[in-house]
């Protein structure tokens, strides 16, 4: 599942699976927007600071439209109880980076769960709890994501290409991807149809360097996202992303591409 950010003149909007908009008080567009996609999920984030009125408003289009989840801070703790007591459908805007986070934020019975940093590394065994605990998996695919990324190569960071969203299907729920207006179609066109070729950088900006993804091999998502990161926890034990930048450099200097075998849904 793909979830966009909803600019309401921005192509492909009916082809995502989820549409995630900001709420702004007051907002009268809400309503037109649940009732124009009752097919997919409206993700509504609240994180601005709201008041009674708000929320009381909120749970009026709930009791009228089941087609909508709310977005919160872990921290808003008033409105949380408020949404609660109402049995509206939410999740946390704060994303999980580590365990204790994620027993953590569980507690609650959020719908979704953001994935992050380090975890994503370890997704097979995060997505088996947060499965059997009715939780989906959500990640930010098109981001280079570390706790702390002065100094880390790129390559060692979090992030999914196109062509790895196959691999990754297994484990994540919802691919939301983070872009303007201006660039979404072609952020989106590119994940959906799980093909890119030219430069990482060009479609996931946080990436420092020249890797192309056409000279990627196939295996380079099965193999990370279950990996645990043990370059870091067992240095040594694994090189296995510095040896797929010097088969691409291979490649590239000998102008041979790599003909993904993935297939479209």
């Amino acid at each position: 599942m793909f979830c966009l950010n909803y600019y309401p003149y921005c192509s492909y909007l009916d082809e995502a699976d989820e549409l995630k908009i900001y709420y702004h008080h007051p907002n009268q567009k809400i309503e037109e927007i649940l009732q124009k996609y009752p097919n997919k999920m409206i993700i509504i984030d609240i994180a601005n600071t709201i008041d009674d009125l708000d929320i009381k408003l909120l749970i009026a289009l709930y009791e009228k439209y089941h087609n909508f989840k709310i977005l919160i801070d872990v921290y808003d703790t008033d409105n949380i109880n408020k949404i609660q007591e109402s049995k509206i459908p939410f999740f946390f805007t704060n994303f999980v980076n580590h365990i204790d986070q994620l027993y953590g934020l569980m507690q609650y019975h959020p719908t979704d769960m953001y994935i992050c940093e380090e975890l994503g590394f370890f997704l097979d065994k995060v997505s088996t709890i947060l499965h059997q605990n009715n939780i989906k998996v959500r990640v930010l695919p098109n981001i280079c994501q570390s706790s702390f990324l002065r100094g880390l190569d790129s390559i060692k960071t979090f992030f999914i290409r196109p062509e790895d969203i196959p691999a990754y299907s297994t484990f994540v729920d919802v691919f939301e991807l983070i872009s303007d207006q201006n660039t979404q179609p072609t952020i989106f066109k590119a994940y959906q149809q799980h093909k890119w070729f030219g430069k990482i950088s060009e479609i996931i900006p946080s990436f420092h360097g020249e890797l192309n993804s056409r000279y990627i091999m196939d295996n380079f998502g099965i193999i990370r996202s279950q990996c645990g990161k043990r370059c870091m926890y067992k240095p040594g034990s694994c090189t296995i992303c510095d040896r797929f930048i010097e088969v691409a450099d291979t490649l590239k200097k000998n102008n041979i591409s790599i003909m993904h075998s993935y297939k479209n849904p």
